[in-house]
């Protein structure tokens, strides 16, 4: 399947589930059972997952970098009583789209889709 076609697919309303990622790695690869699929895509959420609580990145070609960005602590306003507040410091995640996911996501002119 091609780039912008699976792009297509994946911008349908309500976005993709859990689920759906594994109902694509069943269909995609004929000799996994659906618990096999199942058990790919917890593997690779898994890796993800420890790779950025040991505080390193993940880059997956063709998709993106996914960081762990040490925030710094800053005023905000509090929205409902517009009050100023303190942030504290924190740990946030970042995800950087490769360019081949930008190029699929905007039209020939530069803007999104």
């Amino acid at each position: 399947m091609g780039a912008r076609r699976l792009a297509r697919k994946l911008r349908t309303p309500g976005g993709k589930t859990k689920a759906d990622l594994v109902d694509a790695v069943y269909r995609r690869h004929g000799a996994l059972t659906k618990s096999e699929a199942a058990d790919v895509v917890d593997a690779i959420f898994d890796t993800v997952k420890t790779t950025l609580s040991d505080g390193r990145s993940v880059r997956i070609r063709n998709f993106g970098v996914f960081e762990v960005t040490e925030r710094s602590g800053r005023t905000g306003v509090n929205p409902a009583s517009g009050k100023k507040m303190f942030i504290p410091p924190h740990t946030g995640l970042s995800f950087r789209p490769a360019r081949n996911l930008k190029e699929v996501l905007t039209d020939d002119e530069g803007n999104d889709r």
